[in-house]
């Protein structure tokens, strides 16, 4: 794993590296954090990001320990130090790292004696923490295999030489006064070898201490810009693990994956090891979190509180005994597993071979037991044919990582940062892959087309960012069909008619301006389609009814589509008519209306000839069924299609931002942004602040109404139990995340039964949770685990299985996933499954129990239509029995579900629901969670729909103000467009850098931004693509939100 920490103090840390008397929270600012956690980047030579993250990891992270919990080592008893880096080489800087040295490196003072950097609150540098894991420790320190620790030395050492390569920066001010991004390809760094935890645990572990200097093109040298360290600590994460496998096969060690991003342990050592040399930091981790603890300091004194007081980490004999005589409490040794791998180490043959027949004989032998059928011609992205023997087995084992890396961050977004590839294709864990041979493969598909390359306005031309033909071709068809729809409409009614008619049927609900133009558009447009947008709370539903009615009046069908069955139904109730998923009416529609002709395609033109489709909350609709909507419209003779939606709030969940992009592309439309919602001045004012990514003064404008405490979930729950029932009624409570949801959940119905509002009877219920995985990620065996449920949604003919839900048993040595239905066992390869098939017929979920009461509120997880049951619907249960439960849905129907019903398995609590189910939703008043540590949710799209939820009152609950806020400025929450990456269009303009250093406008008076005023163009070439990166000194990247809804 590793950990990454912003260095405070050069004294202290050189102090503490050269004798072991100091505490790491002497040096490190601010509290350890894991990969991927919160952290502080240098803003510029002088550095003034706010430090360190917090422990932990987040999504898509390396599970961290805090950099100071693996801090406390041997630096006496184990000296083996060393300087890296080319900028260290240039200074004359090697062998060992001595005290005075490295203080002075991390002061910027240069051997000759020149200063670098020597500006206030100076940041002397960072601190990479590689641990190793635990398995490896205990065979190494425990067992006694010092090859370990050498081919950990020598990892992390490869790890570094390819960040240098990709990571190092700093800034050249030939066009700017603030600077730009430039890279140098060299460091300066300090490696300190360690072989304890704080806890006195057995952890081997590596901190390169970076210096915070670099040298540029012409000689000089100037402060490291850190951002890219930071933002790719993941990417570094992944780079370690892989090389450490690498080095440990060499040793004749087998490893297994034990995590989603990398993670693994050597096979032969038991859990009952892993767990016995790892059960001290566990328990001071449970009783830091029972005091209320989290800084490095504070855990330090939990340490030092709870340690054997027979123990000392100067007695290193005493230790090793110690650690000798656990092993042997647990019948572990570790001397069987070393032989064995030091007897394979010996027998390996080389992975090259002489002879044409040996390579193909090896081949096909590395791809028949590694990698099954991936290598099959059916994959577009890996070498086809005879082709193949060109390539080292590890070659087409990282060819297969490469093209799995592709399709599983292509389902989320258009285009992505290289290194994200990188991580994603080794954190599969495949033999023989390392970053190395990632890097090549990706220069390879980008000569061949298969990558295409995004603009780079940088002032070096580094590339960041690639896109995949299919995505451009997506979004290029998306705009060619609107385009096709221009003046292939005859108006529902005519212009000058339509105010009339309209206000005819609107009855006493007088139309504003806005709500008026947009009526205006859906009805006398000569164009196919249209686009209204419209912000939070603009009272789209009340438009769409007078559309609706006057359209009807006409003879025209009007169907109503949505994202997700909640929006179905307020569309129902809101404008009064018929609705349907997008996803149900693609599947109806969309294979007659791509045939052309024939007995279906002349049905399903008869069906929606003339119809006018009202697609609501149009930005959370992905690019491929936005493609597959258009195409339809225009196929079938649809009259209208007309999109209403918000570009502010949240994007789709998969690729594309296709509804942003139609503005930017230029489609007919109108603007809504008058906000009827929010009753209050001040709710007013947020949600214009928000709308406009004003963060800081919108939370200013909160006020109190911005609560921050430690314990801030359990704060929020108590906030709503401490309501009359009546305001609890009126008061719904939102969380930014799945585990932030639960545990509000679970304090709010404890509380429930405290105040008996719940009955006292309860039913145990085991209930299926969707697991997060992308569809490629169900090609690898390690996806799967024991108690898993897998269910098939039609037949996949390539694994042999049907229709049905299996129950997972776990993976054979063959890497097949056996599985359970009735009273059949059945095996499949995962890597047979068609890489191409985009039907997501395969999904997972896991089990877990829940209690429910009478009273209890809960949400349906899955359709069952013949009974009025929809995903992420609402319900109350009015009856608990030994024989089931009954429930009364949101529209007033009772059902019974009976032991055994499927639907028992299929729903939840539901007294907070997620964020990114909220959007569509209003209520009068409002509880929201969101953690400054959540660096994924907390985004300006998530904020928006947050604060624009309520009416009346809103408090927002959080851990950490300044970190809150810090994390909503830096991430916009936009999606990516393969059209904007290469250039070809703008969508996404910058905001205004000043918001991000607290600069807001008090007097804020929205303007509608010219790109949106004017629809007169569909020629892609008079666009252009918005700088990249498009906030320069933003240290983390936008990442899409989390998947479960």
């Amino acid at each position: 794993m590793l950990s990454v920490a912003s260095v405070k103090s050069a004294s202290g840390a050189a102090e503490y590296f050269a004798k072991d008397d100091k505490h790491p929270a002497d040096y490190y600012l601010g509290e350890g954090g894991g990969a991927g956690g919160e952290g502080g980047p240098d803003g510029g030579a002088g550095g003034n990001g706010p430090g360190s993250g917090g422990g932990g990891s987040d999504k898509g992270g390396d599970a961290g320990v805090g950099a100071g919990d693996a801090a406390r080592g041997s630096a006496n008893d184990n000296p083996e130090t060393g300087w890296g880096g080319k900028g260290a080489e240039m200074l004359g800087l090697s062998g060992e790292v001595t005290k005075n040295a490295f203080e002075k490196i991390l002061n910027g003072e240069l051997p000759n004696g020149e200063k670098v950097g020597q500006t206030e609150n100076r940041r002397s540098g960072m601190d990479l923490t590689f641990s190793m894991p635990k398995s490896a420790s205990i065979l190494a320190l425990v067992s006694g295999d010092e090859r370990i620790l050498a081919a950990h030395w020598s990892a992390v050492r490869e790890t570094m030489t390819w960040v240098e390569s990709k990571f190092a920066e700093g800034r050249t001010y030939e066009r700017t006064k603030s600077g730009e991004a430039i890279q140098t390809g060299n460091l300066v760094y300090g490696m300190f070898a360690h072989d304890t935890s704080r806890a006195l645990d057995p952890q081997g572990h590596i901190h390169v201490v970076i210096a915070n200097l670099t040298q540029m093109a012409n000689g000089a040298w100037q402060a490291l810009r850190n951002d890219p360290l930071w933002k790719n600590n993941t990417v570094i994460g992944a780079t370690y693990h892989a090389a450490f496998r690498e080095k440990l096969a060499e040793l004749g060690y087998a490893t297994r994956l034990t995590g989603k991003h990398g993670q693994f342990e050597i096979n032969g050592v038991p859990k009952e090891a892993i767990d016995e040399f790892s059960k001290r930091r566990e328990a001071i981790v449970e009783k830091a979190k029972e005091l209320g603890l989290s800084s490095p300091a504070a855990i330090d004194k939990v340490t030092t509180n709870t340690r054997d007081p027979k123990l000392n980490v100067e007695d290193r004999e005493k230790l090793a005994a110690d650690w000798r005589e656990r092993a042997a409490a647990i019948g572990f040794d570790g001397r069987q597993v070393i032989e064995e791998a030091k007897s394979r180490a010996a027998g390996t043959t080389p992975d090259r071979l002489t002879t044409p027949t040996q390579r193909l004989s090896e081949t096909i032998a590395n791809i028949v037991t590694a990698l099954g059928g991936v290598f099959r011609e059916k994959d577009p992205l890996v070498t086809q044919g005879l082709e193949r023997l060109k390539f080292s087995p590890d070659d087409l084992r990282a060819q297969a990582a490469v093209a799995s890396a592709i399709r599983i961050l292509e389902q989320r977004e258009a285009a992505f940062p290289i290194p994200q590839i990188t991580k994603t294709a080794l954190d599969l864990g495949l033999r023989g892959v390392t970053a190395e041979k990632v890097d090549a493969r990706v220069e390879q598909l980008l000569e061949s087309g298969n990558l295409i390359p995004g603009q780079s306005n940088r002032i070096d031309g580094a590339l960041t960012h690639v896109t995949t033909p299919h995505a451009l071709a997506t979004e290029s068809l998306i705009l060619a069909q609107i385009d096709r729809g221009r003046g292939a409409a005859t108006p529902i009614v005519a212009p000058d008619a339509a105010v009339e008619r309209i206000n005819a049927v609107s009855g006493d609900k007088q139309l504003n301006t806005g709500q008026m133009a947009a009526a205006v558009l859906g009805l006398s447009s000569s164009d196919r389609i249209v686009a209204v947008q419209g912000v939070a709370g603009a009272g789209k539903s009340t438009m769409i009814a007078a559309v609706a009615r006057v359209a009807e009046q006409e003879g025209h069908k009007v169907l109503g589509l949505a994202f997700q069955n909640k929006m179905v139904g307020d569309l129902r109730d809101g404008a009064g008519i018929e609705a349907q998923t997008v996803s149900s009416f693609v599947n109806a529609y969309a294979k007659a209306a791509l045939a052309g002709r024939g007995e279906a395609y002349e049905a399903a033109r008869g069906a929606l000839k003339g119809a006018v489709l009202v697609l609501d909350e149009a930005s959370m609709v992905g690019s491929e069924p936005m493609k597959h909507l258009v195409g339809i419209a225009n196929a079938l003779g649809v009259e209208k299609l007309i999109m209403i939606g918000d570009r502010q709030q949240l994007s789709s969940i998969d690729m594309g931002k296709a509804f942003a992009m139609a503005q930017a592309g230029g489609i007919a439309m109108v603007r809504m942004d008058e906000n009827l919602r929010q009753r209050t001045d001040q709710l007013r004012t947020i949600a214009a602040l928000a709308n406009r990514g004003e963060v800081r003064g919108a939370m200013e404008v909160l006020g109190d109404k911005l609560q921050a405490s430690p314990d801030h979930i359990k704060s929020a729950a108590d906030q709503w139990l401490s309501l009359p029932k009546d305001e609890r009624d009126r008061t719904m409570v939102f969380a930014s995340g799945r585990d932030a949801r639960a545990e509000l959940n679970q304090r709010i119905q404890e509380g429930l039964r405290s105040d008996g509002t719940l009955g006292k009877d309860g039913i145990t219920l085991s209930v299926l949770e969707r697991v997060n995985t992308e569809r490629e990620e169900l090609r690898y065996h390690q996806t799967y685990r024991a108690g898993q449920t897998l269910e098939v949604a039609r037949a996949v003919s390539e694994i042999g299985l049907r229709r049905g839900t299996y129950e997972v048993l776990g993976v054979d040595a063959k890497g097949r996933v056996e599985l359970k239905i009735g009273n059949r066992t059945v095996r499949f390869d995962p890597q047979k499954i068609d890489p191409n098939d985009k039907r997501d017929a395969l999904g997972l979920t896991q089990r877990s129990e829940i209690k429910l009461h009478e009273n209890d509120q809960i949400r349906w997880t899955a359709n069952d239509k013949e009974r009025g049951l929809y995903n992420a619907s609402l319900a109350q249960v009015t009856g608990v029995s030994k024989d089931g439960i009954s429930v009364k849905t949101a529209d007033d129907q009772t059902v019974h579900l009976k032991q055994g019903d499927p639907m028992l398995e299929r729903l939840g609590l539901a007294y907070a629901i997620n964020m990114h189910m909220a959007q569509g939703v209003t209520t009068d008043k409002g509880i929201a969670v969101m953690s400054g540590s959540e660096s994924n949710l907390s985004n300006q799209r998530l904020f928006n729909v947050t604060v624009t939820r309520v009416r009346d009152d809103l408090t927002l609950h959080t851990d950490n103000k300044d970190r809150l806020i810090s994390a909503i400025e830096r991430n916009e929450g936009n999606k990516t467009s393969a059209l904007e990456t290469i250039g070809r269009l703008e969508i996404d303009t910058p905001r205004d850098s000043g918001a991000g250093q607290g600069k807001s406008d008090k007097t804020f008076n929205p303007e509608v931004p010219a790109d949106l005023v004017k629809p007169d163009s569909m020629d892609l070439g008079k666009h252009r693509v918005a700088v990249e990166p498009r906030v320069p000194d933003k240290p983390f990247p936008e990442k899409d939100i989390s998947l479960e809804i």
